[in-house]
């Protein structure tokens, strides 16, 4: 892997803070905290049909925790907002949370509900298929994100997800406006989009199917990337977001504009398991956009790191250290 990957761009260097201490201007991740269960199938079941699986296997996950754990690892300050259930699960969940430096204060403990938990089946070329159960997740209110609002003030970059209730994506999207942070929705699992969303996203980063859902266009991993563009570029014109980037999987990504579009190729791997590789490219992009990064060299950064993930088995143990992207021509990170 680290062979075919030939280079990445240049960082401009800022100042980062430690990533177990407080920045005034860091990441925000508002989103869920699950625990993953893999179950890897030799094929998918037919319907009526019982089929032999190899043994389960438990993996901390939850796209919010997913995308700070990848920026957490790059080297940004990261706090978290979310909610887990008090059992076992949750414990463990912010147990690796707090060991990645993740600040954990802000993610609630309910006793009314379970850990969310995700059922994740796995076929030989890595391809998955996911049953998701908020549990907590769902339980996160409006109202606890108001009567926190400073740390909204206080992030530089926010990012969330759609495995959390509308209101609560609306109660972040707003405050995050209000005090001046740029936003990165990642609409998945794909919904309609609200019309009183518009006008507060700076990146929306969909994959192919996620396009689909909120264009109604008739997209595929054969699709060519003209159609991805125009697709895309209906969102950018509608007003739901600035920058739209879809992940195209081993395609890479395109990052459309009112004004351009720009296709970032991802190296050529064999891939594992690409559970969370989506997660993978929103927190390094994140993280590369707090180092200073343009938005298209902090996507080459987040497609190469995409790309090492899905080599890996799990969500969060598959999200690269940066050192494990330093190799020949990439410069210092």
């Amino acid at each position: 892997l680290l062979h075919s990957i030939k280079w990445l761009p240049p960082i401009r260097r800022r100042h980062l803070p430690v990533s177990n201490q407080p920045s005034k201007r860091g990441i925000l991740v508002v989103g869920s905290i699950n625990s993953d269960w893999v179950v890897p199938l030799t094929r998918m079941p037919l319907g009526g049909e019982t089929l032999e699986a190899s043994p389960i296997q438990y993996y901390a996950g939850g796209k919010g925790a997913n995308q700070a754990v990848a920026a957490a690892r790059m080297g940004a300050c990261v706090r978290l907002m979310g909610r887990v259930g008090d059992d076992r699960h949750g414990q463990q969940q912010l147990e690796a949370l707090k060991q990645e430096g993740i600040l954990t204060s802000l993610v609630g403990v309910d006793d009314k509900c379970s850990t969310g938990t995700a059922i994740i089946l796995v076929e030989p070329q890595g391809q998955n298929r996911i049953l998701l159960i908020p549990g907590a997740n769902h339980a996160l209110q409006p109202a606890w994100l108001a009567s926190h609002d400073d740390v909204f003030r206080n992030a530089e970059l926010m990012l969330v997800q759609l495995e959390l209730p509308n209101e609560v994506v609306e109660q972040a999207l707003h405050l995050a406006k209000e005090h001046g942070a740029q936003v990165l929705l990642d609409p998945a699992p794909v919904r309609p989009l609200p019309e009183t969303w518009k006008g507060m996203v700076t990146y929306l980063t969909p994959n192919l199917i996620e396009l689909a859902g909120l264009t109604q266009e008739p997209l595929d991993a054969k699709s060519p990337t003209g159609q991805i563009h125009q697709a895309a570029l209906k969102l950018c014109r509608q007003g739901f977001a600035k920058t739209v980037i879809t992940k195209m999987g081993e395609r890479g990504a395109l990052m459309t504009t009112l004004k351009d579009s720009y296709h970032c190729a991802a190296p050529k791997v064999q891939a594992v398991d690409s559970t969370a590789a989506g997660d993978c490219f929103n927190g390094v992009f994140a993280a590369m956009l707090l180092e200073g990064c343009s938005n298209r060299e902090a996507m080459k950064w987040a497609v190469h790191a995409a790309s090492l993930s899905v080599t890996i088995q799990g969500a969060q143990p598959s999200m690269p250290h940066k050192g494990m992207l330093k190799v020949s021509g990439a410069g210092s990170v």
